[in-house]
C-alpha cells in the first residue's frame, strides 16, 4: 500500500488505475431520524405572534410556516393601519345630501394603510418575551415573497445527518456537476445547503468553543473524502490542538500527515507556494488558464486539487503571524485558478487573527455563536452571530449572497470517521500523483550552496553599505533604504552592523549617525 511499491507505468496506465479507486458506501454513515415540531406546537407560537403584535396595535396575519430542523420560520404579512373619519356623503353633482330634517348627512370612511417594516421590528423584544425566548431573528423579505421572517427556536432541536443531507437530491445534483461538493446542513427553512467549494473558492470559520465549528470542519473534511479519490483530491490538515483531525492520518488524500507541530507549518505553506507556481508554469506551457482547462486538455497526468484545512488560525499568528499572513494570502489570491482551495477555522475572530487582508481574501465565511457583537461584525460584517444558539447553528454567507443565512450543521461522529478511515486503509491503493511540498526543517537544512548564496546576498548588502559611508559624512537608516531599496528592519540590522565594526558612531534619538571612518579600507 505504500507508494514506494507501486511500479513505475505508462501514462495510459496511471490513467486507469487513478479510476480504480474503491470510493466507500454512504450505508457506513448513520442515518438519524430527524425530530421536528409538531403542527399545534406550531399553530401556538402563530398564535402567539398575532395575539403579541394586535396588544401593540400592529395587525400581522402569519402566511407561511418553514419549519426547520433548530429553528422555524414564520412568514408575516404586515397588516393595515386603520383609521377612520367623518366626511359629509355628496351627490353627483358634488353638492352635500341633506336628510330629511335638512342637515348633511355624515358617514363614516375608512383610511387604511399598510404597517410599516420598522413597527414590527421595533417589537422584537417584546416578541421575545412572549415567546419566552432571548434568540429571535427577523429577516425581509424570505421565501422569496413579499414576507417579514421570524426565526422562532424549536422547543426539540433536531441533529442533520450527514448521510441524509448527502442523499439528497439536491446534493445528488450538485454531484454531479461540481467539482469539490459539500453538504453543509439545513436551512431555517427546511432546504439542505449545499456547495462546491471550487467556487467559494475559500472557506472562513469562526466560532467560540463549543459552538460546532470542529464538527463542521470534520463534515467538510469527510464529505470530500467520500466524494472523491486521491486522484481528484489532495489535502494537507494542519491541527494545532493535535485532536481534532489526527484521526484521518492514514487515508490516502492526505499529502503528508496531519501537521500538528506549528513550526513545520509556515515551511509547509511555502511548499505549497512553490507547487502553486509550478502549476502555473505547466499550465502556461500547455496555454491554458486554469485547472479544469488543464485536466480536460491533458488526459493523462491530471492535476488533483488540494485543499488546505487550517483547524485553529490564532495559534498559527502567535507564533509566525507575518510568515503566516504572508503565505495564506498569497495562496488564497493565487491558488484558485490552479486548484488550491483553504479552509481555516478560528475561535477568536479578532482583528489581529483575522486581519484585513486575510478578510479580503476570503469572501465565503461561516460563524457559529460568538461571544460578542463586535466577533460578529468582524467575521460577517453584521450582527446576528452573538444570538446564535450553538452546537452547530450557523450563519453561511458565500460569495455570492447578499447577506447571511442561518443553516443547521451536519454532524458526523468519530465512529463514523473511523468506519470511513478504516475503508480507505482496507483497500488496494491504486495510483495517485505525488505531490512534493519540499518539507525543511530549519534554515540549517539548507544545502549548501543555498547557503552560501544567502551569506553572499548579506555581505553584498554590508559592502554596499560601507561603501556609502565612505561617500558621506553623515548615515541614515533610510538612506539605506532608499539606495540599497531593502525594507527598514533590513536598513537597521545594516546600521547596527555598521556600528559594531565602528564605522557610524552610535544612535542619538532619531538624528542621523556620524560616520567615523570616512576612508581606507573597511
Amino acid at each position: 500500500q505504500e507508494e514506494d511499491s507501486v511500479p513505475k507505468t505508462s501514462e495510459e496506465e496511471k490513467t486507469k488505475a487513478a479510476d480504480s479507486w474503491l470510493k466507500p458506501d454512504l450505508k457506513m454513515l448513520v442515518n438519524l431520524e430527524e425530530g421536528g415540531i409538531s403542527k399545534e406546537e406550531i399553530q401556538q407560537t402563530s398564535e402567539i405572534i398575532k395575539t403579541t403584535f394586535a396588544e401593540y396595535r400592529i395587525e400581522v396575519e402569519v402566511e407561511k410556516v418553514r419549519p426547520g430542523p433548530t429553528v422555524t420560520m414564520y412568514g408575516i404579512q404586515p397588516g393595515w393601519v386603520r383609521k377612520y373619519k367623518r366626511v359629509r356623503v355628496k351627490d353627483k353633482n358634488g353638492n352635500p345630501k341633506l336628510d330629511s330634517k335638512g342637515k348633511p348627512i355624515i358617514a363614516q370612511q375608512e383610511d387604511n394603510t399598510r404597517v410599516s417594516v420598522d413597527n414590527i421590528l421595533r417589537r422584537e423584544k417584546d416578541l421575545s418575551l412572549a415567546l419566552k425566548t432571548p434568540s429571535l431573528r427577523i429577516e425581509t423579505p424570505v421565501m422569496g415573497e413579499s414576507l417579514l421572517g421570524i426565526e422562532v427556536p424549536n422547543p426539540n432541536p433536531s441533529l442533520v445527518s450527514l448521510r441524509r443531507v448527502m442523499e439528497s437530491k439536491k446534493f445528488l445534483n450538485l454531484s454531479n456537476s461540481a467539482v469539490l461538493p459539500v453538504a453543509l446542513g439545513r436551512g431555517s427553512d427546511g432546504e439542505e445547503v449545499v456547495f462546491d467549494l471550487a467556487k467559494m473558492p475559500h472557506l472562513l470559520i469562526a466560532g467560540a468553543t463549543g459552538s460546532g465549528k470542529s464538527v463542521c470542519m470534520n463534515a467538510i473534511i469527510s464529505c470530500l473524502a467520500i466524494e472523491k479519490t486521491p486522484s481528484d483530491l489532495q489535502m494537507l490538515l494542519i491541527d494545532p490542538k493535535r485532536v481534532e483531525l489526527t484521526p484521518y492520518n492514514g487515508i490516502p488524500q492526505l499529502i503528508a500527515p496531519v501537521v500538528v507541530e506549528t513550526d513545520k507549518v509556515v515551511n509547509l505553506l511555502k511548499g505549497l507556494i512553490r507547487e502553486m507556481m509550478d502549476r502555473y508554469r505547466t499550465m502556461e506551457e500547455v496555454g491554458v488558464r486554469n485547472i479544469q482547462a488543464y485536466n480536460s486538455k491533458i488526459r493523462s497526468g491530471k492535476m488533483p486539487y488540494l485543499v488546505v484545512a487550517i483547524d485553529e488560525l490564532a495559534d498559527l499568528m502567535m507564533t509566525a503571524a507575518f510568515d503566516v499572513e504572508q503565505s495564506i494570502c498569497r495562496l488564497a489570491q493565487l491558488g484558485r485558478a490552479t486548484g488550491i482551495h483553504l479552509i481555516i477555522a478560528t475561535q477568536r475572530p479578532s482583528v489581529d487573527v483575522i486581519t484585513g487582508l486575510i478578510k479580503a481574501n476570503f469572501p465565503s465565511r461561516i460563524s457559529f455563536g460568538v461571544t460578542s457583537q463586535v466577533d460578529s461584525r468582524t467575521i460577517l460584517d453584521t450582527n446576528g452571530a452573538e444570538r446564535l444558539l450553538g452546537r452547530g447553528d450557523m450563519l453561511y454567507q458565500p460569495i455570492d449572497a447578499a447577506r447571511p443565512t442561518r443553516v443547521q450543521s451536519v454532524y458526523i461522529s468519530d465512529e463514523e470517521i473511523g468506519k470511513l478511515v478504516d475503508h480507505w486503509k482496507a483497500i488496494p491503493w491504486a495510483y495517485k500523483p505525488k505531490i512534493d511540498l519540499h518539507v525543511v526543517g530549519n534554515d540549517s537544512s539548507l544545502l549548501p550552496e543555498q547557503t552560501a548564496s544567502v551569506s553572499n546576498a548579506k555581505d553584498a548588502l554590508v559592502d554596499r553599505a560601507i561603501e556609502m559611508a565612505q561617500r558621506h559624512s553623515k548615515l541614515s537608516t533610510s538612506l539605506l533604504q532608499r539606495r540599497l531599496r531593502i525594507g527598514y528592519p533590513r536598513a537597521a540590522r545594516l546600521m547596527d552592523e555598521l556600528e559594531d565594526m565602528g564605522i557610524v558612531s552610535p544612535s542619538d534619538g532619531s538624528k542621523s549617525r556620524d560616520v567615523i571612518i570616512s576612508s581606507g579600507p573597511s
